[in-house]
């Protein structure tokens, strides 16, 4: 029922999607039908306009409320043209109730629509930090585990492991070729993994950063592999069985028994696991393991790799974005300057604002106890930083997908908590999301001087 539930409603999206590819014909089509129609009634009144029932006013609203602005003139401008050729004098009263109830309809359009998208990013995003906090997460319980195993023989920590491969060889990498970095960075996971779960021989297919394609073909994959593994040729790799189910249903395949449980028997792959990294919900890098010990192919073992993959690619898109789209390097925090390149490119997408509240304190101790009560008022995606420059001190709040009442909303909360009145003694501003360069000269600025 839930299978037959989702293909209906993909059905249903795919309609409306080439329903608005094709607004502009679509509403000539149906004018058309309409004209054609009036004519045969009453050729005398090709419009309707003496019927007790507006008719055309109905299909303007619908046209109008459907597709918006654009279209709901496309078809003032066909009914006046029929106004102007089939009546003797042009019914201008009629005419301008038409225009104000298509400037009216096609307001109600816009807001509407634009409620209706600033919710789905917001719904979006929401969805994007609960699993990239899942993630994080269960990494962290992934360490504790081979903690507790190993912990007389070879203690370690995987997400330790995963924050040191990043920054691996950050003297000699290049600062310009950031595939090439990647590569070194892959090849090291790989490492790891053999250390950790016993992976003998595998490889990892990742999008080229300059890519125009958002998912792995055969003309923008790289390929990072161990000094174990057989070399094939990119398209070699996405042909194989393993490789293409995984690509298509966009979750792990291995070579299985009947009941599910891994298995090295039966192959009907070149591989024994495929392993996708699929980030909003577009593959970005697969996992190919070739070669493991049976006792290691396991599903405790695959579903702690899968978790990695994901953990890793997502440090590896974090800093990739950082060092093309850097726009706030005054702040030291890394996590934070991610959060607000992210919410720069949906408001350059979308047009969806986003709001940073800055606090300018020159009291040390003053900024400790505004900080930790901040810290303890946060809302779980809200993000705070301090920047310290010049003397001065700058609390940094980041509220994603809020405007400025929201900020000023939090600020007086703030205000209403501080026990201490001298607390309360601040400088502060707001800067929406195309005031970056703003907010760098506002922490820049030599207000000692």
């Amino acid at each position: 029922m839930r299978l037959n539930t989702i293909e209906e409603k993909t059905r249903i999206t795919r309609v409306l999607n080439s329903l608005q590819k094709y607004a502009y014909f679509e509403t000539f089509i149906i004018f058309a039908l309409f004209f054609s129609i009036s004519y045969l009634i009453n050729p005398h009144d090709i419009c309707m306009l003496n019927s007790k029932a507006s008719v055309l006013m109905i299909l303007l609203t619908i046209v109008t409320l459907f597709h918006g602005f654009e279209n709901g003139f496309l078809s003032l401008g066909i009914i006046s043209a029929f106004m102007w050729f089939f009546y003797p004098i042009f019914p201008y009263l009629d005419f301008l109730v038409l225009l104000m109830m298509t400037l009216i309809f096609s307001e109600f359009h816009y807001f509407w629509t634009t409620k209706i998208k600033a919710a789905q990013i917001q719904s979006a995003y929401n969805t994007v930090k609960l699993d990239e906090l899942s993630k994080a997460f269960y990494s962290l319980k992934i360490s504790h585990d081979q903690l507790e195993k190993n912990y007389v023989i070879k203690p370690m920590s995987i997400r330790n492991s995963i924050e040191k491969i990043i920054a691996l060889n950050k003297n000699s990498s290049s600062e310009t070729d950031i595939d090439a970095n990647n590569k070194l960075y892959y090849e090291n996971f790989l490492t790891m993994l053999a250390k950790s779960f016993s992976v003998v021989s595998a490889r990892v297919l990742y999008v080229k950063q300059d890519s125009q394609e958002k998912e792995l073909t055969h003309k923008n994959t790289l390929v990072s592999k161990n000094s174990n593994s057989k070399t094939y040729t990119t398209e070699e790799l996405l042909a194989d069985t393993l490789v293409d189910k995984s690509l298509t249903k966009k979750q792990p395949i291995y070579v299985s028994d009947d009941l599910g449980t891994p298995s090295q028997q039966g192959q009907v792959s070149n591989f024994i696991a495929v392993i996708p990294s699929v980030i909003d919900e577009k593959v970005i890098s697969l996992l190919i393991i070739d070669e493991m010990p049976f006792m290691s192919f396991n599903k405790e073992n695959l579903t702690s790799i899968a978790i990695l993959l994901e953990y890793f690619s997502l440090e590896i898109l974090e800093k990739n974005r950082l060092e093309l789209h850097d726009e706030i390097p005054i702040v030291s925090d890394k996590k934070f300057r991610y959060e607000y390149s992210r919410m720069q490119y949906l408001y350059q997408k979308f047009n969806v604002d986003s709001i940073l509240l800055v606090l300018r304190i020159n009291n040390e101790l003053q900024t400790l106890r505004v900080y930790e009560k901040i810290r303890k008022m946060l809302r779980s995606l809200d993000l705070v930083t301090l920047v310290e420059y010049e003397g001065l001190y700058y609390v940094t709040l980041f509220f994603p997908l809020h405007d400025k009442s929201a900020a000023l909303g939090y600020l007086n909360r703030l205000n209403n908590s501080l026990d201490e009145e001298k607390d309360r003694n601040f400088n502060y501003m707001t800067f929406n999301m195309k005031q970056t360069e703003l907010f760098n000269k506002y922490i820049t600025e030599d207000y000692n001087g």
